[in-house]
């Protein structure tokens, strides 16, 4: 049997039933539509217009970071394109990574390239950056 009882009479009703077996009223399922704060912040966080906004800006700082290595002439200018490239490819592929994660309302093969992008680009820019180290 199941743990819930009925409304009206206080009879125990069986698990999936739709209406009371002893009275026969019919059985108001309770929906929880409260979703946790944190969910909300990362639903808004990871929306589809901030996840296009924040490519765009990362494909800014990588065309940034493009210019700034075509005309720089020295180490430092090579430093801050590698930093601004890196910079950019980290936002697109953050932004990717929890859009696939957080849009359940997206197709499921859409959310899985934008996962499978995002770490490619998030791993070769610590892969890159690991190389400039050393």
């Amino acid at each position: 049997m199941g743990d819930e009882n009925c409304s009206k009479c206080g009879a125990e009703l069986p698990s999936n039933s739709k209406f009371c077996l002893n009275c026969g009223v019919k059985v108001e399922k309770e929906t929880r539509s409260e979703r946790e704060p944190i969910h909300e912040v990362f639903r808004f966080l990871f929306s589809k217009n901030l996840i296009i906004a924040a490519i765009l800006f990362g494909i800014l700082f990588i065309w940034i970071g493009a210019i700034v290595l075509t005309f720089s002439t020295d180490l430092t200018g090579y430093r801050a394109a590698q930093t601004l490239n890196s910079l950019g490819f980290f936002i697109t592929g953050v932004f990717l990574i929890g859009g696939g994660i957080v849009n359940d309302a997206m197709d499921k093969y859409v959310r899985v390239g934008m996962i499978v992008i995002g770490v490619y680009m998030i791993t070769s820019v610590l892969a890159l950056t690991s190389l400039l180290i050393h």
